[in-house]
């Protein structure tokens, strides 16, 4: 039975899981706006890892010419990672939680093809988005609260999984946001998109 607060109906856990997440995907195609070559590439420091081409001493995951850096257990120290490594781990991260959250639970971020450009990577993040949301947008309160498997082996309900990748986000987009900033040596003087409809109850009011 919803509640109320004030003179609008309280949400339920599936309505605002999303609209967090929706908004979360709306920022991030903000920070991300007119990302070029040069910046998606930019290696802050000695050693980053980032998208490279498959060749002797690259080591990480895709499928194709092109392979994402990576190692587990990680090396100490973890390497910086590149703005185009983040946009491609958080498209096939994605696309891996969207299967094992609504899917068939057997996608592994080994099993994609890697893009080389930036135009790629923006493009697989961006429909990755789109894919989870359509995904989440379908969920009812009942359905936020099942259990299902988390790629490591526990099982968790649908909500914990949901917001885990929309931390995951805000944490890499937040980061490609700095590099941008460290890259051109001043804050960005943009203003952010105007808001967006939503339910009564996210509005000013």
């Amino acid at each position: 039975m919803p509640t109320t607060v004030g003179p609008v109906a309280s949400p339920s856990a599936a309505d605002l899981l999303k609209v967090q997440l929706r908004h979360a995907w709306l920022n991030a195609r903000w920070v991300l706006e007119d990302l070029d070559e040069d910046e998606y590439r930019w290696e802050p420091v000695a050693r980053c890892w980032s998208v490279r081409r498959r060749g002797p001493g690259v080591t990480g995951w895709g499928t194709g010419e092109w392979v994402c850096e990576d190692r587990w257990p990680p090396p100490e120290p973890v390497p910086v990672t590149t703005a185009a490594w983040r946009v491609v781990h958080l498209a096939a991260w994605t696309d891996v939680y969207l299967d094992w959250t609504f899917g068939g639970a057997t996608a592994h971020i080994g099993d994609y093809e890697v893009p080389g450009d930036c135009a790629g990577g923006l493009s697989w993040l961006y429909g990755a988005q789109d894919r989870f949301t359509a995904a989440v947008d379908d969920l009812g309160d009942d359905e936020a609260f099942e259990l299902r498997p988390a790629h490591w082996g526990e099982m968790l309900p649908v909500a914990h999984l949901v917001t885990s990748m929309l931390t995951e986000h805000v944490h890499h987009i937040a980061e490609v946001g700095v590099l941008r900033d460290l890259r051109r040596g001043r804050a960005r003087n943009q203003p952010p998109p105007p808001p967006t409809p939503g339910p009564s109850w996210w509005l000013p009011r």
